[in-house]
């Protein structure tokens, strides 16, 4: 199982919104261990979705850990009472393998739920990704592939018109500490839903992200490119003996 990964935003407490500030990851600038870093966007109002088509822009190259390239809502302590809670899908990749299809799921007083719902996704492997919030159940999330769903639906206590929506670029620096993991993640058409009104629509005002060492190359309102500011390619021929 992967280890945690959400560690981007406070919930929205209020529908309106607002400006949201990012907690501080110790290590950020220098991939040491244990270290998260991120690239993409977050929106400032509460959401009932997202939704992105994702595909690898490159090969990755990871030294230790993972990367990952995923749409979601929630994070470390935004469950009831401080607990950690989050649903979350894209693609991630670990050493030495290409890119998986995955979803994950923590709530609390339940185990972690990592399922792979494809493999070897190649440069260019675009999917559709979503997360929503059932819309006559509130607290109630389904993760959907292309369009059909491809989770159960799961219950999220204290979820509904409180979280923000994310799109990001993530790498994990694992147990070692020196050469950045290095991606490139292709997100086209990323929207959310705002509670209570069923419509998709873009970031148009949103949370940049954009960590030491990784990058956000936008081409549109709804696209862009989160990434390493180290090309993949290169990284990998530098650390191939």
């Amino acid at each position: 199982m992967h280890p945690l990964r959400l560690t981007l935003v406070a919930a929205a407490i209020l529908a309106a919104a607002c400006a949201l500030a990012l907690p501080t990851r110790a290590g950020a600038a220098t991939c040491g261990l244990g270290t998260y870093a991120y690239a993409g966007m977050g929106s400032r109002a509460a959401a009932s979705g997202v939704t992105a088509t994702i595909a690898p822009a490159a090969i990755p190259t990871v030294r230790d850990g993972h990367v990952d390239g995923w749409v979601g809502v929630g994070g470390p302590g935004l469950g009831p009472r401080g607990t950690d809670e989050w649903i979350q899908t894209g693609l991630t990749a670990v050493p030495g393998e290409a890119n998986v299809v995955y979803y994950e799921i923590v709530r609390p007083g339940h185990a972690d739920v990592f399922r792979e719902l494809g493999r070897g996704i190649s440069v260019g492997g675009a999917h559709r990704f979503a997360v929503r919030e059932l819309a006559t159940k509130p607290n109630w999330w389904r993760v959907w592939l292309d369009g059909s769903p491809a989770s159960p639906a799961v219950y999220l206590p204290d979820s509904h018109a409180r979280w923000t929506a994310d799109a990001v670029g993530e790498s994990w620096a694992g147990r070692s500490s020196g050469t950045c993991n290095a991606y490139a993640y292709d997100f086209r058409d990323v929207q959310f839903a705002v509670p209570g009104r069923g419509v998709w629509s873009p970031f148009l005002t949103f949370q940049r992200f954009k960590d030491a060492n990784y990058t956000l190359v936008r081409s549109s309102d709804s696209s862009f490119v989160a990434r390493s500011v180290a090309d993949p390619a290169r990284t990998a021929a530098a650390t191939t003996p």
